[in-house]
């Protein structure tokens, strides 16, 4: 019998921490993590291991395991806002490297590419118990829905098919910008709302044995917002859910809230599961840290028996078929009113289950997903963010020539780089192993002078070709610059037009920091060659040094005096520099708060607007309301008038006609 997988990754102090000296109260040994001086029995990982290497150590099995055995397996990540659970599950671009859910995508191709398959992902957004479906973000309705057969999926939410581990973080990358929208539009941080992203994978085997498998990752919003009505709830009953897995009670907690209805798929113990805590290292967040221990502690005693997924498609639609046909022959058959309703229910729910047991064959799956990312773009295109959600960081998809051509060329330059390093590196190896031979030819008594000559002039071939190799990478990445800087200023005039203009400033505002990100690291990229170029420069100079001296050349005092000048100038130097980064770095921090402090006054200010067009709408409303009121009132006291006299001239009208007929009979009379 299996258990659940249960392990805590700590976050590394980030640079607020640092720069207020605080400390690190967790720590992880062995086995056990151990917060001040409190002990629990939870495997963790510190900062130093990277995503893929938690990979590898962890949910790699498991994965592997549900995708050839056809078992649903699920990852819980749980813990404190801003303790890494987005990171952990994939953030573009993330220093971690490539996360759990893009190392997952890469193990199900990898399975999967060369047999018959189907692989489709959607991706859910729960706040205060409500749906959002993040990959097409349409006004639309999504509930909760549970067929004996099917077991509990969401009705109306948007599945769509991938083709590669590419294709399903683009998506991934994209429906996370979705969230951002939502939170912008709620005025809500995503930290208080949960995720579910699911991939489904289905394949057949060489015998052509169906197997199909789910992978979901749930995003749990931060413990710390417990106390938060909206938050609690869930919460709660994941708690509850949890305590009575490990007690062995039936569990009812699963109930309790959206989030956990949907958790039943994969804490029923039927699948793989894995619940990931995360906790921040430092004293300000021991209480949240001491919470998700716990609960991990508490999950480690609940015991799993994984089981296949042997539902048939195509058998499941023939007994949905003749369980439909039944219920309505027994309908026309019966007349007591008691018994057709119950015949009425077992036919709305067998076609229920019949529809939603077409939905999963592979040909209708596949035009629902084109249908839905038509419907996505079109939903994008409306919200006036289609351009700026479909920029996926890495994966900017623009079709014109220019930009194709400029990444081509950067391509090709990067790689030739690439490969120029190699050669400087081999070199720079060859040319101190040379120097470190010369010298010990040197030093051997009696050697002959062809001997020493002939090392001597390899060395010096060598020099000249690391001088020459370092000039031709120099060009190389001025190239690779120029090219960067080109394709940058293409995409940016392509893809910045349509937000600056949409008069979204808030989104405006995060393509700015995503744009001062990667300008981030592509100084830093820059820094480190520089670096290494500063290096080899001074490797040469050391060997030039070194070279001199084993030809018993020795410097002179004026050369000393020299030397020790230029290492003073240079060390004046480099602290003016790290001076003029600080500066920068204050500058740019400084520039952040101007814009976040802009952004939030724009908010205000918009939300303000808002307010005022309401109270506008209302007032015109009313006054509406009031002149249709006495409008009204007019119509209808000149209808009840017109009414009257309508009956007065009516009964003038008689006497008239009663006088006229007297008087036709008084003049007949006379005549």
């Amino acid at each position: 019998m299996d258990k659940v997988q249960v392990f805590v990754r700590i976050r590394g102090l980030n640079s607020n921490e640092k720069e207020k000296g605080e400390a690190k109260i967790v720590k992880s040994s062995e086995d056990k993590v151990v917060v001040d001086e409190k002990t629990y029995n939870v495997v963790g990982f510190g900062p130093e291991v990277n995503n893929e290497q938690f990979y590898k150590s962890t949910l790699q099995k498991i994965v592997h395991q549900g995708i050839t055995k056809g078992v649903n397996v699920g990852l819980v990540c749980v813990g404190e806002s801003k303790s890494g659970k987005s990171t952990t599950l994939g953030v573009a671009n993330s220093p971690a490297g490539p996360g759990l859910v893009a190392l997952t995508a890469a193990s199900v191709f990898d399975h999967v590419t060369k047999l018959n398959h189907f692989v489709g992902v959607s991706y859910l957004n729960i706040y205060n118990d409500k749906f959002a479906d993040l990959l097409n973000p349409a006004d639309k309705e999504l509930k909760i829905k549970t067929q004996a057969s099917l077991g509990v999926y969401v009705e109306e939410l948007s599945e769509i098919s991938v083709k590669s581990t590419a294709d399903l973080m683009r998506l991934y990358d994209q429906g996370n910008k979705v969230r951002k929208i939502l939170e912008l539009e709620m005025n809500t941080p995503t930290t208080k709302s949960h995720t579910v992203f699911t991939i489904y994978c289905e394949y057949r085997t060489a015998e052509q044995t169906l197997v199909r498998n789910q992978i979901q990752f749930y995003n749990v919003a931060g413990l710390n917002h417990a106390q938060e009505q909206d938050v609690s709830k869930s919460l709660k009953s994941l708690e509850t859910s949890i305590s009575q897995s490990v007690s062995g009670e039936q569990v009812t907690g699963f109930s309790g809230s959206k989030l956990t209805q949907l958790m039943k798929s994969v804490m029923d113990k039927s699948a793989y599961l894995m619940i990931l805590g995360h906790v921040s290292p430092t004293s300000k967040s021991s209480d949240t840290t001491g919470s998700t221990l716990d609960l991990l502690t508490k999950c480690q005693a609940i015991t799993l028996e994984p089981k296949p997924n042997t539902l048939d498609t195509k058998q499941l639609i023939e007994d949905l078929r003749k369980r439909v046909a039944v219920a309505r022959n027994a309908i026309t058959s019966q007349t007591t009113g008691n018994i057709a309703k119950e015949h009425i229910a077992e036919l709305d729910n067998s076609l229920a289950s019949l529809s939603a047991a077409k939905r999963l064959q592979w040909d209708v799956r596949e035009r629902a997903s084109a249908l839905a990312e038509e419907q996505r773009r079109e939903t994008l295109a409306d919200q006036g963010v289609l351009e700026w959600i479909t920029q996926t960081a890495g994966q900017i998809k623009n079709n014109t020539s220019s930009v194709l051509l400029l990444q081509k060329e950067k391509e090709n330059l990067v790689a030739e780089y690439k490969k120029q390093r190699e050669t400087v590196d081999g070199l720079k190896s060859e040319l101190q192993s040379s120097i470190s031979s010369h010298t010990s030819l040197a030093e051997q008594p009696n050697q002959s002078e062809s001997v020493l000559q002939e090392s001597l002039s390899k060395i010096h071939k060598l020099r000249d070709q690391l001088k020459s190799g370092n000039e031709k990478l120099r060009d190389l990445k001025k190239g690779v610059k120029e090219a960067q800087d080109k394709l940058k200023l293409e995409r940016t005039q392509s893809a910045s037009t349509d937000l600056e203009t949409s008069g979204n400033f808030a989104l405006t505002l995060m393509m700015k920091k995503d744009e001062i990100a990667h300008l981030k690291r592509d100084n830093k990229q820059f820094l480190d060659e520089e670096q290494d170029r500063l290096q080899t420069e001074s490797v040469q100079e050391t060997a030039e040094i070194k070279l001199s001296a084993t030809q018993g050349n020795t410097l002179t005092l004026e050369q000393i005096v020299k030397i020790q000048e230029q290492h003073v100038q240079q060390n004046v130097q480099l602290a003016h520099l790290a001076l003029h980064v600080q500066c920068l770095q204050a500058e740019n921090e400084k520039l952040l708060e101007s814009m976040e402090a802009l952004n939030s006054a724009h908010r205000v200010e918009t939300e303000t607007q808002k307010a005022r067009n309401l109270l506008t709408f209302r007032q015109y409303k009313e006054f509406y309301e009031e002149a249709k009121a006495a409008t009204s009132s007019k119509f209808q006291d000149l209808l009840n008038s017109c009414i009257q006299d309508c009956i007065f001239l009516s009964s003038k009208n008689a006497e008239l006609t009663e006088e006229n007929t007297d008087l036709k009979r008084k003049l007949k009379h006379y005549n």
